[in-house]
């Protein structure tokens, strides 16, 4: 019988998850020459600050990357 996995594992599995979500979209998009960095702390920005004129050009290319992965 497998053992069923604690709340506070799954919680921080999640936050793995996501720290290696924040950090693969900030590689990607400074690959791409882009202005986007992850935030520190509790930033009101979010987890990643992206200049404006560069979110449009993210969303496309993070876009791209999901449609491609799904093919």
């Amino acid at each position: 019988m497998k053992k069923k996995m604690s709340s506070a594992r799954k919680a921080a599995e999640s936050t793995l998850k996501h720290e290696d979500l924040v950090d693969a979209i900030e590689k990607l998009g400074k690959s791409k020459g882009l202005d986007v960095e992850a935030t520190e702390g509790n930033d009101k920005r979010g987890d990643i600050r992206v200049s404006k004129k560069d979110f449009e050009k993210l969303m496309v290319i993070i876009s791209d990357k999901l449609e491609e992965k799904n093919k």
